[in-house]
């Protein structure tokens, strides 16, 4: 399983293109993952007025769903 930290742009635009942040955090230690976090978090919320972050949990390579854990919607 790869585990992976995302921050989706939301718009209603279907004009512009949206931003997609992806950070492979599967061999990271838990505070690294929470000081990425914290990163992203603070970026998210000061330039976007719409976004999700999550966690993505990947299980493509073992051939099952892939799952994830909603951290902040705005």
């Amino acid at each position: 399983m790869r585990r992976y930290l995302e921050l989706f742009e939301i718009s209603e635009s279907i004009i512009e293109e949206l931003d997609f942040i992806r950070i492979d955090i599967t061999e990271w230690s838990s505070e690294d993952v929470e000081e990425a976090l914290n990163l992203l978090l603070e970026h998210a919320r000061s330039i976007y007025e719409h976004y999700t972050i999550q966690i993505h949990e990947c299980r493509h390579e073992e051939e099952e769903s892939c799952s994830t854990i909603i951290i902040e919607s705005r």
